[in-house]
């Protein structure tokens, strides 16, 4: 292999359903956002427009900048013989694309959300590499949260040049694992995940990313107001964070839960609401309805990836609090 031109992350997600399996399987990368049809062609302007009118009626410029620029980079920035990391839990996988983007419909229904592909020729016969002995730059530049975002070329070549030094076994017993357990925890059947446990297992990975994080009684609060953790950050940044258990028939995390969290918070600070739900697309109108106390989600898949990109960050009594063990590469 050459010099490394591009290389792009890719989460496997699409639609909050894991699909590295089906990554593997195809031969490919997708993303979500199911329902705004074909985008061959398209315009980074005519994505917004797009995204716009089917998902974020609501949204701010700012965020409907930033879900525009991972669509984009998706349907137009990918280009054939670019490098795809994909990472998965304590493995990543590398593939090279063998065309652009292209379009599936029939995978635009709901329950499989994946329709925008990127065709990929998996590298090392489609076995993983280890993540927690990557070089520091490239170890570093996969901790994004976005679905598609770009690195530094020079990040991935020492693993592209020195496989051997990398390269793990099959990881096939880990899809199942991952799987399982994101089923489970968003219909409530992890043993010892209740509410007040759940709460503590996002405290302890969520300080991965925010060391000042502690929890908060509102008792003070207003009726109705709702902050369960919170961060203060340095230049007087402010992050509350709610956690929601629990199982709605829905499936989907509704408004009321939104309106909540923004109630216990002061104007010009950050939200997150972690839940073992799903976002119903009416939360995400009411969370973007107050540009003066911005408010974000972490989905149970969302979450569930959190938890297994940091295992190696993670103790053993970590694992045990969230329903878990240490995984294939810790055992």
């Amino acid at each position: 292999m050459g010099k490394i031109s591009r290389a792009w992350v890719v989460r496997p997600y699409p639609h909050g359903k894991y699909r590295m399996q089906e990554f593997l399987e195809k031969g490919m990368v997708a993303i979500g956002w199911p329902s705004t049809g074909d985008l061959a062609s398209k315009t980074r302007d005519e994505i917004g427009n797009i995204l716009k009118t089917t998902y974020y009626t609501g949204a701010s410029s700012g965020t409907l900048g930033q879900v525009t620029g991972i669509v984009n980079r998706f349907v137009n920035q990918i280009q054939e013989g670019d490098t795809i990391i994909v990472p998965d839990g304590n493995f990543i996988y590398l593939g090279t694309t063998t065309c652009t983007y292209e379009f599936r419909p029939e995978l635009q229904a709901d329950d499989q959300g994946y329709p925008h592909w990127v065709r990929v020729d998996w590298l090392f016969d489609k076995r993983p590499v280890v993540r927690a002995e990557l070089p520091a730059i490239l170890f570093d530049s996969l901790k994004g949260r976005q679905t598609v975002y770009g690195i530094p070329s020079e990040a991935i070549e020492p693993v592209i040049k020195s496989p051997d030094s990398y390269i793990a076994f099959d990881a096939s017993v880990e899809f199942e694992y991952k799987r399982t357990y994101i089923e489970r925890l968003s219909k409530g059947t992890v043993p010892g995940i209740n509410s007040p446990a759940f709460e503590k297992a996002v405290m302890r990975v969520l300080r991965l990313y925010f060391p000042s994080l502690r929890q908060l009684a509102t008792t003070n609060a207003p009726v109705g107001a709702d902050t369960d953790l919170i961060a203060e950050l340095p230049g007087s940044v402010v992050v509350r964070i709610q956690v929601k258990c629990f199982q709605d028939k829905s499936g989907l995390l509704k408004p009321w839960v939104v309106t909540q969290l923004r109630d216990s918070m002061e104007s010009g600070e950050n939200g997150i609401i972690v839940t073992t739900n799903r976002i119903g697309q009416d939360a995400r109108e009411e969370a973007e309805r107050d540009s003066e106390r911005p408010i974000d989600f972490i989905d149970v898949a969302e979450f569930a990836q959190l938890v297994f990109d940091n295992q190696v960050s993670l103790t053993d009594q970590d694992l045990w609090a969230l329903g878990l063990k240490r995984s294939i590469i810790g055992r």
